[in-house]
């Protein structure tokens, strides 16, 4: 059984070997259980055999106080598969109460919905169009969560839009709104240019008859830079547009030119993207540590309180070994690590290719310099600001260390005060001597 299935039904699993789960379901469920517990073992971890298992299950009880986790299983399976009959039959059940992922699951049955182009798909999907979008409007106006920065956010969430307008674009084509599906999938283009919302304008420019128009936003779908858009999804749009483009001036000559000016348009399209994002933070696309700028936690001590807001230019450090220590003002273990950290510290206060950087990783960033008064920490301290998603840092304490060129030497995550000291001196000291490659 593979690992991502046992994930979902280890609650199923669970319950045929836990007493004390058991008895709080109603009399008679040990049985049932017990043929459950079977058939997920004789699946084998086939999805198909798995899937004919739990239906027949919930077909023989359909009252079974395990109904939801199984159709949430059955769900996920479809999901794995691409069963959109499924996806929509067990994700509407699901969407009928407040699931876990909500937003994703939404985008997911509206698609699987609108694989039929027909009224009354479109029909259907519409009311989880509309609590799709809003769900996206709310989570635009939240701040961001975790180490997600402002353009982050802003990206994640007009990402999100951008997907919802296209998903009602599609439903209002197929209900005979052709305007409404052209200028919905623009607005979508406006947010994200990519190669689906590029096909989905084309679609409905043809339909009402604008083929010269189409053919610029099929060629838009063909060449921009987009990892999610398959070949052959490329070449379907490829050939629509050589072909309405032989219809309109009798053969092929100058399609070269519609396909570079096309080049260049969705080059610009994704870089001025960038840029928006960009003024709302410099770190936003950066996938280089030493392209990072680090803002100042705004206090420091030494002596008399000083106000630091002075920002670190991680580009400055190549060459250097560097330490960074990740923590949060509300992770204990962080704080005990503390003195650790500055005690290793000092044995290399005279060495100038060895950099310790104090990386704080709260979201709520009012919370450092009060904190860093109250404990008096003599040292500067400066915020993640993005930097922490770029090296994969998902819990506290961790510490990184990278060699001299930039490299990811070690990663020690959590905190053994036994050891902890001898460990970090020796990899700092391993890491000094890496050699380049």
């Amino acid at each position: 059984m593979t690992t991502r299935l046992l994930i979902f039904l280890f609650p199923l699993i669970l319950a045929a070997q836990t007493t004390g789960v058991l008895n709080l379901y109603p009399p008679n469920t040990a049985a049932e259980q017990t043929e459950l517990n079977q058939a997920i073992t004789e699946a084998n971890g086939s999805p198909v055999d798995l899937t004919r298992a739990l239906e027949q299950h919930l077909r023989k009880y359909p009252n079974s106080a395990r109904r939801s986790d199984i159709e949430a299983s059955l769900y996920k399976t479809a999901v794995e598969g691409n069963d959109t009959a499924r996806i929509v039959l067990y994700g509407e059940k699901l969407l009928a109460g407040k699931p876990e992922n909500e937003l994703q699951m939404l985008e997911r049955v509206i698609r699987a919905l609108l694989v039929s182009d027909d009224k009354a798909s479109a029909t259907r999907a519409m009311p989880w169009i509309k609590r799709y979008v809003a769900g996206v409007l709310d989570l635009r106006a939240k701040p961001p969560e975790g180490h997600t920065t402002a353009a982050q956010w802003a990206d994640l969430s007009d990402r999100a839009f951008a997907s919802a307008s296209v998903l009602e674009a599609r439903a209002n084509g197929y209900l005979g709104n052709t305007e409404q599906a052209a200028d919905g999938a623009s607005r979508a283009w406006l947010l994200l240019p990519n190669a689906e919302s590029a096909h989905e304008i084309a679609t409905w420019l043809v339909k009402l008859g604008r083929d010269a128009e189409a053919i610029d936003h099929l060629a838009d779908a063909v060449m921009i830079d987009d990892p999610r858009s398959p070949w052959s999804d490329r070449e379907r749009d490829r050939k629509l547009a050589t072909s309405l483009y032989v219809k309109l001036h009798g053969s092929e000559q100058g399609l070269g030119d519609v396909f570079l000016t096309a080049w260049n348009r969705c080059g610009q399209a994704v870089q001025d993207r960038t840029a928006r994002y960009q003024t709302m933070d410099h770190n936003y696309g950066l996938t280089s540590m030493y392209d990072f700028t680090l803002p100042g936690s705004g206090l420091t001590m030494s002596g008399p309180t000083v106000s630091d807001k002075a920002p670190l230019e991680m580009a400055k450090l190549k060459g250097k070994t560097v330490i960074m220590d990740f923590w949060a003002t509300w992770c204990i273990p962080c704080l005990a690590q503390h003195p650790l950290i500055e005690h290793v510290k000092q044995r290399y206060a005279q060495a100038a290719d060895v950099v310790f950087l104090s990386v704080n990783a709260d979201d709520d960033h009012s919370l450092v310099a009060p904190f860093l008064k109250t404990q008096k920490w003599d040292q500067r301290v400066y915020l993640e600001a993005g930097l922490a998603g770029l090296l994969n840092v998902s819990s506290l304490p961790t510490i990184l260390i990278m060699d001299p060129y930039g490299k990811l030497y070690s990663r020690m995550m959590g905190f053994s005060t036994d050891v902890f000291e001898r460990m970090l001196t020796t990899r700092i000291d391993e890491a000094r001597s890496v050699l380049p490659k």
